[in-house]
């Protein structure tokens, strides 16, 4: 089973699949992509719902607009292949 938060060598080998934006001078800073994929993957491994991910983890609407991006681009596949995780929809 994959520890959740990600070790830094896990990290590491997904983090490229990421890309890089720029900082953006409006609004509230931009969430770590590391601390979402870390939400994605707990929920991953827990089997629940989106309103039980915990306040460790950042906000669930943040979470879950990142997922959608992430699974139309094909992101969160190549990181469950890169990191052996079984997948399924949250």
């Amino acid at each position: 089973m994959l520890e959740i938060p990600l070790s830094d060598a896990d990290w590491a080998r997904v983090e490229g699949l990421f890309p890089e934006l720029p900082p953006s001078t409006r609004g509230r800073p931009r969430r770590s992509d590391r601390d979402i994929l870390n939400a994605i993957l707990w929920l991953q491994q827990h089997k629940e719902k989106w309103h039980r991910l915990p306040a460790t983890f950042p906000p669930q609407q943040t979470c879950y607009l990142r997922y959608m991006a992430w699974n139309k681009a094909g992101i969160l596949k190549r990181v469950n292949e890169l990191l052996n995780v079984d997948q399924f929809d949250v």
